[in-house]
């Protein structure tokens, strides 16, 4: 009697416990699939504070650049000549020593899908060096309004079809010297790409993308290539007016959210490097430091910047390739 009374108590508990776990499988919500709850649901907002920005990214093409931004972000880091010659050697940069221990450490944080390192690399007939200003003819029209010798950090104007204006430095990151090499306490992860710069001897390259030719989207280095697919570019490193800079201007041009985190970053002269700053700004970058884009990557407000960014710039995959049929035909032309 008593094993009996025992069983059916077993089997109403048994019965109650499944038929619980039923229900609160049925009733249980799956996450929205659509994009519009996706986003209601990730940063609690209403149907009305996200349809508009959503409609206005399809409009113009960009919703699932947008909707992989805040889903499935692919950051890029892009840490620019953090080599020897500009933090202790020939072209050091005031302070630059500050900024290579706290780089260190933002190299292994695990919020960059991908770490590229740019690297001056420069022969030792480069064009940039002042050393070399008498292997190439001046052009004469420069000379005429600039009577007098040459000196050390002058832009100049080389004779050439357009004119070629050059800053001359002193020799630096020559291939192969020790200060061309990467600061000892940079490393270089796993997933840490390389790309060299400066290394034909006809022309300087500022940004870790173009060589300085004056003509859009000419002189690859091969860096557009790499950051394909990425969600958002952080530029770091040295130094802030010339390739910090140049490199997040166009970065800009090729459609990228791009952020410049200014306590990474150090600049040859404060006014120049302000002034950097203000233009990547006005071109639809972003200027912040570590912790506060650290504490914003994932809110609301840097979410609707970035549409904003991708919105404003829809449509500039079409206008390189028609600016590289430009530059295709303009060679043949010549």
């Amino acid at each position: 009697m008593q094993s009996a009374l025992r069983f059916s108590i077993i089997l109403a508990l048994s019965t109650t416990i499944v038929a619980q776990s039923e229900n609160i499988f049925h009733t249980s919500k799956s996450p929205p699939l659509d994009p519009l709850h996706r986003v209601m649901l990730k940063f609690s907002l209403s149907e009305q504070e996200v349809l508009p920005l959503l409609n206005k990214l399809d409009s113009v093409g960009q919703q699932v650049n947008w909707l992989s931004y805040v889903f499935s972000p692919r950051r890029t880091l892009l840490v620019i000549d953090m080599q020897n010659d500009f933090i202790t050697g020939s072209l050091k940069v005031a302070d630059a020593e500050e900024i290579v221990n706290p780089i260190a450490e933002l190299i292994k944080e695990d919020v960059w899908n991908q770490v590229i390192n740019s690297q001056d690399w420069h022969p030792t007939d480069h064009i940039s060096f002042f050393s070399n200003v008498d292997l190439r003819p001046l052009d004469e029209t420069w000379l005429s309004e600039h009577p007098g010798n040459v000196s050390m950090f002058e832009e100049v104007v080389f004779k050439r079809y357009p004119p070629y204006a050059q800053v001359l430095w002193p020799d630096h990151c020559v291939q192969g010297s020790q200060g061309a090499e990467f600061h000892s306490n940079i490393t270089t992860p796993k997933q840490t790409s390389v790309i060299q710069k400066g290394t034909n001897p006809m022309i300087d390259s500022y940004s870790a993308y173009f060589d300085n030719t004056g003509i859009q989207f000419s002189g690859s280095t091969g860096l557009r290539e790499l950051v394909k697919g990425s969600t958002e570019v952080v530029v770091v490193g040295l130094a802030m007016d010339y390739c910090v800079g140049f490199t997040s201007l166009h970065s800009l041009e090729l459609g990228y959210p791009t952020t410049i985190l200014r306590d990474m970053t150090r600049p040859v002269d404060k006014h120049t490097g302000e002034d950097m700053l203000g233009q990547v700004k006005r071109e639809g970058g972003q200027v912040s430091t570590w912790n506060r884009w650290q504490n914003e990557m994932d809110g609301w407000e840097r979410a609707k910047e970035v549409a904003e960014f991708l919105i404003q710039n829809a449509g500039v995959i079409e206008r390189y390739r028609l600016v590289m049929i430009a530059t295709v035909l303009a060679l043949i032309l010549i």
